[in-house]
Parts: structure tokens; sequence; C-alpha cells
């Protein structure tokens, strides 16, 4: 097992939906844990209600998204953005990866930013060209990501959660 860069284990959860997981999300949100998820299309749309609740109360969270174009009668595998378009009023910032290198630098800059922010980030890009593009892409090192988050950030947002 790898160690994160708060030389901590990640514990990773499947979830039945991502109407369930986005309850999860929230919850270890409002518990403290720094948590994030991957998801695309109509995923994205079932955790529309956890959404709000999760900007209301400034949780910092990143979802990362794979954009697809929303099933009305049967499941498209074309690009679009319909489903991040439906997630605007929620409160969440926006931040779109054009790129398969812009995917994993904006992922970084993401997490970076929602912590500085307290506002929660989608991270979005195309579904269906990026997500299947095979491409070499310069990896952010540990130690370029330990010099863009500031740990002072995660001890505030660990010391205002709901833990008991």
């Amino acid at each position: 097992r790898k160690a994160n860069l708060l030389d901590q284990v990640v514990q990773v959860t499947t979830m039945q939906s991502e109407a369930g997981l986005a309850g999860a999300l929230h919850g270890a949100l409002s518990g403290g844990s720094l948590a994030t998820t991957f998801t695309s299309s109509q995923g994205l749309l079932l955790m529309i209600p956890n959404l709000y609740k999760i900007a209301g109360e400034l949780l910092p969270c990143v979802i990362h998204c794979a954009t697809r174009s929303l099933s009305t009668y049967g499941l498209s595998i074309f690009g679009d953005h319909s489903d991040v378009m439906a997630v605007r009023q929620t409160g969440w910032a926006l931040l779109c990866a054009s790129a398969v290198q812009e995917v994993m630098d904006l992922g970084v800059i993401a997490h970076t930013a929602t912590l500085e922010s307290s506002i929660p980030f989608c991270h979005f890009f195309d579904g269906f060209r990026i997500s299947h593009e095979m491409n070499t892409i310069e990896m952010v090192d540990y130690d370029t990501m330990r010099k863009m988050t500031d740990v002072n950030l995660i001890h505030a947002f660990r010391a205002r959660s709901l833990n008991p």
C-alpha cells in the first residue's frame, strides 16, 4: 500500500450507486476527511441534491467527471457537457481540462484550490475523447504537490469538522 501526501494510506470505498455515494461523500467531508470521487454523466446528476449541501457547508471537495451526453432514449457515447451544465447552480466551481496533461495538472490544482477557498470543485473533461486517449503525460510528483499544499488549511478544515 502506498501512502499519500500526508503519509496516510488512502481508503477506497466502492458504493452501489452515485446517489448513495454522494451521501457518503457528504458524511466523510462533514467528519473532516479529505474525500473525492470520480463519475460521469447520469452519475453526476444523481449527486445533485447532496452537491447543494456540500457547497452550502463550504466543504472542500473535488469531483472528477468524465463528461458525456445525457441519455434520452438509449445510452449515448457522444461527448458534450450537458451533465456538468446541470450542476452549475449548485455552488460548485467548474474547472475544465481539454487535454490529457491538463487532466493531471488541473486535478492537482482543483484539490489545492478547494482547500484554499472552501469551495467545492467539479473538475471535468471530455468523457469520450480524453478519457480514452492514449498519451504520455508528465506526472506531478509528490514533492511538487507538497509544495502546493498548505497543511495548515487541512488542519483548519479538520478543526471545524463535525467530529465529536
